[in-house]
């Protein structure tokens, strides 16, 4: 943003102000004396910055700045060029306007010198008394006018930020969803850039196990000393289907401590129980067998003979090529870590090896699960011999994921890691429901056989992508969001609002829905501080509910008002008299935007122009297309708020609107 500049030419009744003028406004430049003692601000003007001359307590021209020069003039030296001057009154370039308010305008320490910095408002207040009829001044208001524009954007960011969800509120067509958009645009936008390199040195250089770290490593070997106890590698040829199967609510069996007893050896969530291949139905109360290979054999007990048979062959011959014809990559490479965690890494998720692989740069050797697991683990054993850290696999992995999407997409551009947020819309309506916003039951058919699974549905899923990417931000927009009943779709989520997750205190910063499976930490629901929610509210549609206080308390509430827009196609004229409806001090309220507004005779009593009154977006429109809006919506908008009380049925109202 460029700056403005107060630039004196003299002080009255100086013996040199009708010569310093004339230099100066043939020239095309303003100029100081070299022995000038009190240059202000003259040495912080840049090429593109604007310059206003002050003659005779007048603002009297205004240019912009195209050359800084000091030359060996032994008086006026100190040239700050313009292109051209821009005069009040081309006749006679010594009248101007009024220099009142310049005292309480100037910022800097220029304020007492010949050159004062002048704040953006009044800078841009005074060219256009100065002449708004040339280029430059086109140029500036256009720059204003999205420097403003910004600076609101900005200001809603940093109350989204502090308060984490807003409320756009405002009467119909104020552009509410259109500035939720912006700002998700903004707060989304991959502006985060960081260096993979540079970030995962600096964590092995500096690595130093604390305490927390340590308790978690003496766990996750009482862990695997348990689960080889349980399920030793010379037994795995005779598992049975109770040893084998989840589902009975059992934290005894093999797919249990692979999913969630060793969790703290590496994360492995395959989402369903399917994905076992085996696994028991509490719909049926008894062992189901899923997967094309068993498809044809009707008995659980020979299909888990088969798979104890490729369980073993897996963790002894540690070949991934035959068992990869039933088993998955991630389901393989979790086996094998919790029977070797020296040779295996604590990544099973081929897609999070793959991001991985990116982040660090490297090749694997050969293009198959093992060989790029390894791969990653060969290089954890470098760093840590390179730095001399004590250090576990599992803690570079936690590093990792607490610090890229490592379950996202993985950009990266000049040898950085690009953040990337994301944003999402979803409309509120009246049959809008908790099982359609946060978690619900899903009917799943499979041949004949129909079962029932709990499945996140638009927030949790959200809320999962952005814990997933920390260091990106994610915004969910809800259209319309008093159009549902709020405390029966949010449910247990009033409380998450407002304690966002933080993993150091997961218990006080998590919930669990009405819909979990069990108990169970994976169960449970976490908002992220990089998940932000915007909702709008139309403030002037008072048959839908109200939302209640605890609702209100966890939101920040943010006036979204019509305004007189200075962009082709707008109908200036006809929102002027419209708004006159609404409010009596439209032309007040238009030259200065925090005006109070006061209400129209129109307008009832019981109601408030904030809430009710016609938004600009209404009036964005060329002239034959507005014919037909004024026409088919703008005018029985107004006639139903007579109907409705909002606008009184008087012949003087009657009459404005049939001015139309």
């Amino acid at each position: 943003m460029r700056n403005y500049y107060a630039c004196s030419i003299c002080s009255p009744g100086d013996d040199y102000c009708e010569e310093n003028f004339t230099r100066i406004t043939e020239n095309s430049g303003f100029v100081l004396h070299k022995k000038t003692p009190q240059k202000g601000t003259f040495f912080d003007i840049k090429i593109g910055d604007v310059i206003i001359l002050k003659y005779n307590e007048k603002f009297i021209a205004f240019g912009e700045v195209d050359e800084i020069n000091i030359t060996d003039e032994p008086e006026w030296n100190h040239w700050a060029n313009v292109i051209q001057w821009h005069y009040f009154s081309q006749n006679d370039h010594t009248k101007g306007v009024s220099t009142y308010g310049i005292g309480f305008s100037t910022e800097g320490g220029g304020q007492f010198g010949t050159v004062k910095t002048l704040n953006d408002n009044f800078g841009f207040k005074t060219i256009s008394q100065i002449n708004s009829d040339n280029e430059l001044f086109t140029t500036l208001f256009a720059e204003q006018k999205n420097h403003i524009q910004m600076k609101n954007i900005q200001q809603k960011i940093d109350v989204l930020k502090y308060k984490h969800q807003i409320i756009l509120q405002g009467p119909p067509g104020t552009g509410k969803t259109r500035l939720a958009k912006q700002l998700a645009k903004t707060l989304t936008a991959p502006t985060k850039f960081e260096s993979p390199s540079v970030k995962i040195n600096s964590f092995f250089e500096n690595f130093t196990p604390n305490v927390e770290q340590l308790k978690i490593r003496e766990k996750s070997k009482e862990l695997i000393n348990e689960f080889h106890l349980q399920f030793p590698k010379e037994n795995l040829n005779n598992l049975t289907l109770k040893q084998y199967a989840i589902g009975t609510g059992e934290s005894d069996n093999f797919c249990w401590w692979i999913e969630r007893g060793l969790k703290s050896l590496g994360y492995y969530f395959p989402g369903s129980a399917r994905s076992y291949l085996i696994y028991w139905s509490k719909d049926d109360l008894d062992y189901r067998i899923h997967g094309n290979l068993l498809k044809e054999i009707n008995d659980p007990e020979e299909g888990m003979k088969i798979l104890a048979k490729k369980i073993s062959e897996l963790i002894t011959t540690k070949d991934i090529s035959v068992a990869g014809k039933f088993f998955g990559d991630g389901f393989m490479l979790k086996i094998l870590h919790s029977y070797y965690p020296d040779e295996i890494f604590p990544i099973n998720s081929i897609s999070c090896i793959n991001n991985v692989l990116k982040i660090l740069n490297i090749q694997p050797k050969e293009n198959n699960p093992i060989s790029k697991n390894k791969a990653i683990l060969n290089y954890f054993h470098e760093n840590k011999n390179k730095y001399a850290k004590d250090i576990t696999p599992y803690e570079f992995a936690s590093f990792l994921f607490s610090n890229f999407d490592l379950k996202g997409q993985i950009e990266i551009n000049s040898g950085n890691v690009v953040s990337k947020g994301e944003y999402k819309v979803v409309q509120f309506h009246p049959a809008y429901s908790y099982e359609d916003f946060v978690r619900g039951i899903s009917v799943k058919s499979e041949g004949k056989n129909i079962s029932y699974l709990v499945e996140d549905k638009t927030l949790v899923d959200f809320a999962s992508k952005a814990l997933n990417n920390p260091s990106a931000n994610f915004v969910l927009i809800i259209d319309e969001i008093n159009r549902a009943n709020l405390p029966s779709v949010l449910g247990e989520l009033i409380y998450a609002l407002e304690y966002r997750y933080e993993e150091d205190n997961e218990l006080e910063t998590s919930v669990t829905s009405i819909y979990s499976k069990d108990l169970s930490e994976d169960d449970k629901i976490m908002l992220p501080k990089n998940l932000y929610i915007i909702g709008t509210m139309n403030t002037s549609d008072r048959s839908v509910g109200h939302i209640d206080y605890a609702i209100r308390r966890r939101f920040a509430f943010i006036d979204v008002l019509p305004e007189v827009l200075s962009i082709e196609n707008f109908q200036t004229d006809a929102f002027r008299k419209v708004s006159e409806l609404f409010i009596s001090n439209i032309s007040e309220y238009e030259q200065l935007k925090d005006a109070k507004i006061v209400a129209s005779e129109h307008l009832n009593e019981e109601f408030i122009p904030e809430d009710v009154w016609l938004g600009h977006s209404y009036f964005i429109a060329r002239d034959e297309d507005f014919k037909i809006r004024k026409k088919y919506e703008i005018i029985p908008i107004l006639k139903e708020y007579i109907k409705d009380g909002i606008l009184k049925n008087t012949k003087e109202t009657i009459d404005l609107i049939n001015s139309l």
